[in-house]
């Protein structure tokens, strides 16, 4: 069980040494604002220490629902006075489940995707055993659950008080070959060019709603999302992330034999190798449930392409 208050302390000490390297050595925040609405994935774990949080509010993970996220997302000096403090929730998804808790903390050795719930928010979606579950979809949203920008409407801001473009709808792969992927998607009204991004990089835009991605590996799988951007610039909360297999070079599969059939109920480790769908699949984190093909797992399995 974990000792609380010296978690919490770890907490302090690290948003002390953050603000002061930000004093001293003039460092900018490591984010512009908080992304509200980017759906984005990871993965979570839990904790149940009591005391006060970074918000500077006492807290009782034991008890209460809430989340702490990563350094990454914070940006004030102060985290007390951070944005993430001012009605900021964490809408959290995973196995048709999905919950939405306040960002009351902060997790010093969370990764930007890693998210650590408190322990009753955690067991609302997996079993406290497992400790550790990936392959889960989250997002920042504003007080109440909504997925609009966090300041006020209307303002003299520019850009920060347009409306974002909502998340392309439909993405799907039209073609592979064994060194491209051929995507397409719903059009979004409104929209002057779309973001291509795969694995959470952008690598291309298109004028319309399709894509083609060159120069990739054969027998390989990969991620991709998509964003609608308006005319003057600004990208819109990015589409459902999809998985496309580039075609093998060789004339098939060659005769391989796929690996025993994965299963829901087993536990995964990482080198552990699968059969799904006509594919081979290698576990590269733990889990248990995760499926191999869905989009939420892409960071669980690698696709070795077909067996």
């Amino acid at each position: 069980m974990h000792s609380a208050p010296k978690r919490i302390r770890r907490r302090w000490i690290a948003g002390l040494v953050g603000a002061l390297m930000l004093t001293v050595f003039g460092i900018g925040s490591a984010l512009a604002s908080i992304p509200v609405g980017e759906s984005r994935t990871g993965k979570m774990t839990w904790y149940d220490d009591a005391g006060f949080g970074a918000c500077g509010t006492a807290i009782n993970a034991a008890a209460e629902d809430l989340v702490a996220v990563s350094t990454s997302w914070w940006t004030s000096a102060n985290p007390n006075n951070d944005d993430l403090c001012k009605g900021i929730s964490v809408q959290v998804s995973y196995q048709g489940r999905t919950i939405t808790v306040p960002v009351r903390d902060k997790c010093p050795s969370c990764s930007a995707e890693h998210i650590d719930l408190s322990k009753t928010a955690f067991q609302k979606l997996a079993d406290l055993n497992v400790g550790v579950v990936s392959g889960i979809t989250w997002k920042f949203v504003g007080s109440g659950g909504g997925t609009g920008g966090t300041g006020g409407t209307g303002g003299t801001g520019g850009a920060g008080g347009t409306t974002a473009l909502p998340a392309p709808t439909g993405l799907h792969a039209t073609a592979t070959t064994a060194s491209s992927v051929s995507l397409a998607w719903t059009a979004v009204q409104g929209a002057s060019s779309y973001a291509v991004y795969r694995g959470g990089t952008k690598v291309g835009t298109a004028s319309g709603a399709s894509y083609s991605d060159t120069g990739l590996g054969a027998g390989t799988g990969y991620r991709y999302t998509v964003a609608a951007v308006d005319s003057a610039g600004k990208a819109g909360a990015r589409s459902a992330a999809v998985t496309a297999t580039t075609t093998a070079t060789g004339g098939g599969g060659g005769g391989t034999a796929c690996p025993a059939a994965w299963s829901a109920a087993r536990s995964y480790v990482p080198g552990d190798a699968v059969g799904y769908a006509g594919h081979k699949y290698s576990a590269v984190y733990y889990s248990t449930g995760a499926v191999p093909n869905d989009p939420g797992s892409w960071a669980v399995w690698r696709d070795s392409g077909t067996c």
